[in-house]
């Protein structure tokens, strides 16, 4: 891949990555199966690119092999579990994703910026949590707090989020 390509390419999938991210951690709920996905997908397009069709828009196509690579990676698992939805469900999902990608981008831009807001200690729980799927009692063994205060600093943090992008959403909309 030459010079020109590869920053066409670094640059798409920088815009798209996040929407390619959220559509894979939709359809595959265990994050690190989700991250290996998303880290497959980075090696196909790099290796891939040379076939994409810049008369077309990337993402569509960052989704496609999206989807193939999440559809394997769920076959690969189920031998091992239960399937949580079907295929005809997994193509929903992503024609949703390719036509929401501004929305999503946007939301996913408030949310970083409303979690910039928050305690140092919540954004750590909320790592604890979200980021390696903790529960609760997990969170609290780790963070030396009761799963009580863990439940409710979950409740407080999730309502100050919410509140956060609502009004942060509004100014966004009536700015436009």
């Amino acid at each position: 891949m030459d010079q020109r390509a590869s920053e066409q390419l670094a640059r798409l999938w920088t815009e798209s990555q996040p929407v390619v991210a959220s559509f894979v951690l939709s359809v595959i709920p265990d994050f690190h199966q989700a991250e290996d996905v998303l880290q497959q997908v980075a090696v196909v397009l790099v290796r891939e690119f040379d076939r994409f069709d810049a008369s077309k828009p990337f993402l569509p196509w960052a989704l496609g092999i999206a989807r193939n690579l999440a559809l394997k990676s769920r076959r690969d698992v189920a031998r091992h579990s239960k399937l949580l939805f079907s295929d005809v469900v997994l193509d929903q999902v992503q024609s949703a994703f390719e036509e929401n990608d501004d929305t999503l981008l946007a939301m996913r831009k408030l949310l970083r910026h409303c979690l910039g807001q928050q305690p140092q200690k919540v954004l750590e729980l909320l790592q604890w949590r979200y980021a390696h799927d903790l529960k609760p009692n997990e969170a609290a063994q780790r963070m030396g707090i009761t799963s009580g205060a863990v439940r409710a600093m979950l409740h407080r943090a999730r309502e100050a989020l919410r509140k956060c992008i609502r009004r942060n959403a509004q100014v966004v909309v009536e700015w436009k």
